[in-house]
Order: C-alpha cells, then structure tokens, then sequence
C-alpha cells in the first residue's frame, strides 16, 4: 500500500495540473474576465474528472506494469521475505513469512476521491474486495496465554475480506519551495471486517492450528477495531517520512501554485 499512496500522490500533484492546462473546457480558464467562483469551481470539476481516470490508470499500472517507468506487475505482489510480529497478549507470534505472493490489490475500488486546490486537501475513500497472501513456508515462535509455547513451519495462508480505507491527505510546501510533500493525514478511518488465517504445522503441547487460526482471526480483528485511533495516529506520522522523500525529488509546486 505504501506504494500505491505515493503513486496516488505523484499522480495528483503531476498529471492533474500539467493535464488542466491542455484540455479544452470551451474558455479559458486563465481568463482574468471569469468571475472567480465560477473558475475555481470548474478547476476543481475538471481535476477531480481526471483524477478519477487516473485511478483507472494507476490500477492497469499494478496489474500491468509499466514499461514506460520501469515498474513491474505489483498483482500479485511477490515478498521474498516478511516478517509479521503480533504481540496481543492473548497471542503473542513472531511469523516469518517465505515467497510469499500477496492477490487483490490491482482490484481497489475508488468511492469517493476529491482533490480541493484551495485547500491543498486530497480527500479519499478506497476499498479493496479480496486480499489473499499465501507463503511457501514461515518459521513461527511464540505462545498462547503467555503459558503454552508454540512454534512451528509449515504454509501459511491470509485473507482479508472487504478491507477499506479512508482519510484525507494534507499536502504542503517543501521547505525549499520547489515541491508538493505531504503533511498529514487527518479524519482517518478504516475496517477490517473478514480476515482469514490459514497456518498449518503448528506445534504447541500438540496440533493446535484450528486453537491459533481460530484466535489469531478474532484478535486480530478485534485489535483493528480498538486501536484503530492509535494505529490511524501512526499511519499519519509513518506515510509523510515514506512517500515525502519521493515527492522531495519532484518539481511540482509550479503546477498547482497557480491554483492555491
């Protein structure tokens, strides 16, 4: 997903302004003649118009690839390695996942994506059907009620039903002017309302893996749910130092600085 958000970034503060200036709206928009309103109202009409073909775009790009910009089909998505600590007092797991291939991603479908100029807000609500990672092996440690120990390998395999996601995205100045970075993410919210876990060759005074599958869905979920202003809060720090050092590196603020 982190990729995914800095592709949605680079496409709004790139595509959307350099496209404004080349589409025909049947007058000028630069025209100083046009009452203020009506121009800023069909600024805001035409990006938000293009932004939604660029979705459309953005998602043939994870299905894809792109030969273009070098990048590769992101669906499925292969992780060599992934490691996926889960300390949740019920169930504490350190899983170490193996060639995994993480499906559904390219599928997302876009609510609602409203780009406010004026404001420097992207506002966005986006779901994802089906995600399902599945792994050749994983190594696991760990215990069940901080009294029985498990361990275990075998495969492993995740689903993630209906998850969705929405917020809106702050941007901002770069401090040397030249780029649009983000600053925050604000109003986050998301749901996690189907999740499926799939571990075969536990091992813990037995077979246990219906016990932990079992519990790992329910914590899990539960966890979500519970925490998600804390995780929401932790999202808002983590995105802006993953994507703004890509977005540093663009020269961007001259496309929209006419629209601010």
């Amino acid at each position: 997903m982190k990729l995914l958000g800095v592709l949605l970034l680079c496409a709004v503060v790139v595509a959307v302004p350099t496209a404004v200036e080349k589409i025909d709206l049947g007058f000028d928009i630069s025209d100083n003649g046009l009452p203020d309103s009506e121009r800023n109202a069909a600024i805001e009409f035409l990006i938000n118009q293009l932004i939604r073909q660029l979705f459309n775009y953005i998602r043939s790009v994870i299905n894809n690839g792109s030969s273009l910009f070098g990048i590769p089909p992101l669906d499925p998505l292969f992780l060599e390695e992934f490691r996926l600590s889960l300390p949740l007092g019920l169930i504490n797991l350190d899983l170490d996942l193996k060639n995994a291939l993480m499906t559904g991603i390219g599928g997302f479908v876009v609510h609602t994506s409203t780009f406010t100029p004026s404001q420097l807000s992207f506002e966005v609500d986006i779901s994802v059907p089906s995600i399902v990672i599945e792994a050749e092996s994983y190594d696991l440690v760990g215990d069940l009620l901080t009294a029985i120990p498990l361990y275990g390998k075998g495969k492993a395999r995740f689903q993630i039903d209906g998850f969705r996601f929405s917020g809106t995205l702050l941007l901002k100045q770069s401090e040397d002017g030249q780029s649009v970075i983000l600053d925050r993410v604000i109003n986050s919210f998301y749901q996690i309302p189907h999740f499926k876990s799939e571990l075969t060759g536990v091992i813990g005074g037995g077979n246990i893996d219906q016990v932990v599958n079992a519990m790992l869905e329910d914590v899990i979920i539960d966890y979500a749910n519970r925490f998600q202003g804390a995780i929401a809060a932790a999202v808002s720090y983590a995105l802006p130092v993953a994507v703004n050092p890509v977005l540093s590196t663009l020269d961007t603020w001259k496309y929209i600085d006419r629209f601010v």
